[in-house]
C-alpha cells in the first residue's frame, strides 16, 4: 500500500534540488530597520480608500511573467490544498507605484541600496487566513520592465508584528517585527509568509536593481 499523497509532489520537487530545512540559510547581516517615510498607520488608511486601486487576486498557475518554475510551484501548492479561499491577497502598484515610493521615502532606498527611479513596489494586504505558499521568486516581471541587471527584493512590514503573522525565508521564521523591519529575499531562496491572526497584514516588496 503507497503511503504517497498529494503533498509529496513539493516535496519531491525539494528533495530533487537538496534544499533542505536542515541547511541553514544565513539572513543575519540582510536585516535592517527603515524609518518609513509614512507611518503605517497613515499607509493602512490609505490602503482602505484606495481599494478600487488594489488588484484582488488569488493563487494563480499561469500568468503571463511566471517562469516555468513558479508555474510548476503554483500548481503543486494547489496539490499541496492551497486554492482561491486561502490565498486571497490585494496589491496596489500594479499600474502605478510613484506613491507607494513616497510612502518607503528615499533614505528608506538608499539603506537598501536600491536604485528608487527603477524600482518596482507592491503593497500586499493578506487577511486573517490567508497564505502566500512556499515559492521563489523570478523577478521576471521586473526583468520585462527593466531588463536583467543585478536585481533583488526586500520585504518591508508596514504593520508591526500581530498575532499569527510571519515571514519564513528558507529555515529563518521572522516575527515580533516593528514597521519599518526590512529583509533581503534574493532570487531563488524559498520563502512563504502568512496571517494566521487576527488582524490584516500589510507588507511592501520592493524590486529593484542594486546600487
Amino acid at each position: 500500500m503507497s503511503l504517497f499523497t498529494k503533498t509529496d509532489y513539493y516535496q519531491n520537487y525539494l528533495d530533487e534540488r537538496k534544499v533542505s530545512l536542515n541547511n541553514h540559510y544565513e539572513i543575519g547581516p540582510l536585516e535592517i530597520q527603515l524609518r518609513l517615510n509614512w507611518r503605517w498607520e497613515a499607509i493602512v488608511k490609505w490602503a482602505d480608500q484606495n481599494r478600487d486601486k488594489a488588484t484582488h487576486k488569488s493563487i494563480e498557475p499561469v500568468r503571463p511573467f511566471v517562469s516555468d518554475e513558479g508555474i510548476r510551484q503554483s500548481v503543486m501548492n494547489i496539490w499541496a490544498g492551497y486554492n482561491q479561499h486561502n490565498t486571497q491577497e490585494y496589491a496596489w502598484g500594479i499600474d502605478d507605484d510613484a506613491i507607494l515610493k513616497d510612502m518607503i521615502g528615499v533614505a528608506a532606498f538608499d539603506n537598501m541600496k536600491l536604485d528608487m527611479q527603477t524600482s518596482m513596489v507592491r503593497l500586499l494586504q493578506y487577511n486573517p487566513g490567508q497564505m502566500l505558499p512556499l515559492h521563489t521568486d523570478s523577478y521576471n516581471g521586473f526583468k520585462d520592465r527593466y531588463g536583467e541587471g543585478k536585481i533583488t527584493r526586500w520585504f518591508i512590514a508596514v504593520t508591526p508584528w500581530d498575532w499569527g503573522h510571519f515571514l519564513q525565508i528558507h529555515d529563518n521564521l521572522l516575527s515580533k517585527y516593528d514597521s519599518g523591519y526590512a529583509v533581503e529575499i534574493k532570487e531563488g531562496v524559498y520563502h512563504l509568509s502568512g496571517n494566521a491572526g487576527i488582524n490584516p497584514k500589510y507588507t511592501f516588496t520592493v524590486t529593484g536593481f542594486i546600487k
